[in-house]
């Protein structure tokens, strides 16, 4: 590590930060240390590179909802909800099934709708809304004890 050039003597501004390397006072959006030449932040990617990878890590509705539309259920594994997407193809599996008694005719293109809709909209969520909103509904559903008095005999309305 080189000395701290005498820049570093006072506290960054609110646009600046201190580099990694030699602790000089520096842009906070430099890419590159004027003084050590020591690149403070990973080279950017290409638009190629960025929208591929913003495509494959799950989340965007639109690619939710053609995976969705090319199967029911690839949608909700792209949005990473394994279990839910497992439940879509099996329907939708069982739909096709169906075919035979002419209830699938009805049954399967609604299940393929209602999976567009479901991976469109629990991607535009996000992962961390997504999972409070199955926690609250786990909690709901788990036997979790009614806020009623116990004592007044109210259980039988």
């Amino acid at each position: 590590m080189s000395e701290p050039s005498a820049s570093s003597d006072r506290d960054p501004g609110p646009d600046e930060a201190y580099c990694r390397n030699c602790g000089s006072i520096i842009s906070e959006r430099a890419e590159i240390c004027p003084d050590c030449g020591v690149r403070q932040r990973p080279p950017p990617q290409s638009s190629i590179e960025s929208t591929v990878d913003s495509a494959l890590e799950g989340g965007n509705p639109v690619v939710a909802a053609i995976l969705s539309a090319l199967f029911p259920g690839l949608g909700q594994i792209y949005n990473r909800e394994l279990m839910r997407g497992i439940a879509f193809i099996v329907g939708a599996l069982l739909a096709m099934g169906s075919t035979m008694f002419l209830v699938g005719f009805l049954l399967y293109p609604a299940i393929w709708v209602y999976a567009i809709y479901d991976a469109y909209v629990r991607a535009e969520r996000g992962p961390d809304r997504r999972r409070a909103d199955d926690a609250g509904r786990r909690d709901r559903g788990s036997g979790a004890r009614d806020e009623r008095d116990t004592t007044s005999g109210d259980w039988d309305e």
